[in-house]
Order: structure tokens, then C-alpha cells, then sequence
């Protein structure tokens, strides 16, 4: 069989045994790397799968199921995106501990020979492995991406640079809607029980999320007391002629509101924002609120206080970072009691 062929029976391999992981092979687009220095096994950035024939050839069915699988728990683990600034190779190493124990305990598939393995890494984290390898493993510091697979067993490649923010949020959001796909196609074929690390990262993606309404209310509701006060009138009746006291806090005196205005935020969210924002702030459960509208940069701010109407004029459409939000918090709104996103 050529390499393909034998690819792709191993991925239908993984569908029928395996769906979790067949369908996360399946989404990949499989790219022959022979001719490409980094590839000397196979390698993924989270939507590709590169493969050297060779090695492709080298392997038995069970080892290729192996392998692939091997493959798809990088990116589900998101090898691929957190890298950041540590030497690539000894990361490979790294993650490599992280998922053959995982695979071997599920048995999917028979690792190959020289695989690494080693229980006392199972069921840790790639980070933590990193840090607790010896200095040779992995090539040392500054081995470069650019040479072997160290692990033999497939290699994890960088989705985008460590500064680019905005493609690898974009990496984060694909992956993490790819695994609960691949968890309800599994879990529709009630097939077997998943590696305890995927078990972890399904359990984290599809536990019902806490009702971020709720939290806000919350937040604002215990920490504000209040109390009526001339020295600052309702400003809405100030223009109809109408003098009435208004009211003070002793506690969440200013809130600032970052909303996320970028590409993948769309109306229909920006509403709900705007409502629960309208919420707090038409209730008098704050003083005064700061809306800043950001996507990869901040765009637009507005100031409320206590009186004023609420209407929001959001400013955006492009990537998304958050670093800029901050730096303008910081360095504008100091006395700022709390900051929430909402993106």
C-alpha cells in the first residue's frame, strides 16, 4: 500500500474504534513533507498532518493507528499553541511523555519502537514535564525546530508565532470547538473510554459554564452599599427642572467594561453585553462606568455616570488582544474598583 492508502485505513481504523481521535483525524489535511528537512516522521500545527513515506512506510497498521492518534492528542492538548518561548525539541520530548502513557493506558493502537514512555510523567502536563527533564533530553537549550522528530512518534509543529495573539486565539477557539465535536461523535457511538488527560480537557470544555450574568449581578450587588445624597443630584431629572438628591456608594464607586468588538464577537452578543451593562448601571449599582471597545487594539471609550442614559456605540471588527485594554486601564483609569471583559 502507499503511504496515503495506508493513512487512510488507519484513520478509518481510529473512526471505528476510536471516534474521538478518527474525528479529529479526519479534519486534518494530510500533506506529503517528504522533501521537507523538519519532517522525518509526521509532524501537525493543529490543521494539517505531514507525513514522510518512508516512515509512513516503516509502519505496521497498529503503530500507524498509534501514530496518529498520537497526533491528534497534540492538538487537542494544544502542544501546538503553547510553546511560547521554550526549545522546541525538548517541548517535542515533553509533550511526547504527556501522550504515549495516555494512549498505551487507553491502548489505541501499539506505540512504536523507541517511543517515549515513562509512568512517571503520565498524567502531567507538558509544562511540567518540560521543567522536570534532564538538561540532555530534547537537544538542550537552543536545539532549534529543525532537524528530527526526537520522540519517533510524530512531531508537534507551532500553529503561529508565540507574539502573534490574535492566530492563536484564533487556533485555541478552532481546536477547542473541533474536541467537542469529536467528544459528542464519540460519545453518540458510546465507544470506550478516552485517556484520562482527553477525559480532563472534554470534562473543562463541556461542564456547564458558570451564567456570567449571574456573576456580575452578584459582584455588583455585594459590594456596593448605598445611601442619598444632595451633593450629587439624579442627573436625568436635572433637565426637566427637578432637584432630587442622588445617591452615593461606599463601595464599587467605578467599573470598567471592556468589550470585545472584534471579528468574532457578532450582534447578537454585543446586545447581550449592552443589556447586562444597562442592567447594573440603570439600577444605580454603580457610580460610574467605562466602556472601552477593543479588538486587537483599543478602538473607542465612553464615560457614564450615575444619571446619565446608556447607549453604547461599539468600535471594531478586526483581530483580537487584550494586551492594549489593560495598558490603557493602567495607565488611565487607576482608581477603577474592577475590570470585566466580556469577550
Amino acid at each position: 500500500m502507499i503511504a496515503e492508502d495506508k493513512i487512510l485505513a488507519a484513520r478509518t481504523a481510529l473512526m471505528w474504534d476510536h471516534p474521538f481521535f478518527g474525528a479529529l483525524a479526519v479534519r486534518l489535511n494530510t500533506i506529503d513533507a517528504t522533501d521537507d528537512p523538519r519532517i522525518d516522521t509526521m509532524a501537525t500545527d493543529g490543521r494539517n498532518l505531514f507525513f514522510d513515506r518512508k516512515f509512513v512506510d516503516g509502519l505496521k497498521k497498529p503503530e500507524l493507528v498509534f501514530v496518529l492518534a498520537h497526533e491528534v492528542m497534540h492538538n487537542a492538548l494544544e502542544h501546538h499553541i503553547r510553546r511560547q518561548t521554550r526549545d522546541p525539541k525538548r517541548w517535542n520530548v515533553a509533550c511526547d511523555f504527556a501522550i504515549n502513557g495516555e494512549l498505551a493506558g487507553a491502548k489505541v493502537g501499539t506505540m512504536p519502537k523507541g517511543g517515549l514512555i515513562d509512568t512517571a510523567y503520565t498524567g502531567l502536563s507538558a509544562e511540567e514535564i518540560y521543567r522536570l527533564l534532564p538538561e540532555q533530553d530534547g537537544g538542550g537549550p537552543g536545539a532549534g525546530q529543525g532537524g528530527q522528530d526526537p520522540g519517533g512518534c510524530g512531531a508537534v509543529l507551532d500553529a503561529a508565532p508565540a507574539h502573534d495573539e490574535a492566530a492563536l486565539a484564533e487556533a485555541r477557539a478552532e481546536m477547542q470547538t473541533a474536541v467537542r465535536q469529536a467528544a459528542n461523535i464519540a460519545k453518540a457511538a458510546n465507544a470506550g473510554s478516552l485517556p484520562a488527560a482527553v477525559q480532563r480537557l472534554v470534562d473543562e470544555l463541556l461542564k456547564p459554564k458558570v451564567d456570567w450574568r449571574s456573576v456580575l449581578r452578584r459582584f455588583v450587588d455585594e459590594s456596593t452599599t448605598r445611601d442619598f445624597a444632595w451633593s450629587r443630584p439624579n442627573r436625568r431629572l436635572v433637565p426637566h427642572g427637578i432637584i432630587t438628591p442622588g445617591t452615593i456608594s461606599d463601595g464599587v464607586s467605578h467599573i470598567v467594561i471592556a468589550v470585545d468588538t472584534s471579528g468574532s464577537i457578532d450582534g447578537e452578543i454585543l446586545r447581550a453585553f449592552a443589556a447586562e451593562i444597562n442592567g447594573a448601571f440603570c439600577e444605580g449599582a454603580v457610580d460610574r462606568i467605562t466602556v472601552i471597545y477593543a479588538d486587537a487594539a483599543v478602538q473607542h471609550v465612553e464615560e457614564f455616570e450615575t444619571g446619565d442614559e446608556l447607549v453604547l456605540h461599539p468600535a471594531g471588527g478586526g483581530g483580537t488582544a487584550f494586551s492594549d485594554t489593560f495598558r490603557r486601564i493602567e495607565r488611565d483609569y487607576p482608581d477603577a474598583r474592577a475590570c470585566i471583559y466580556l469577550t
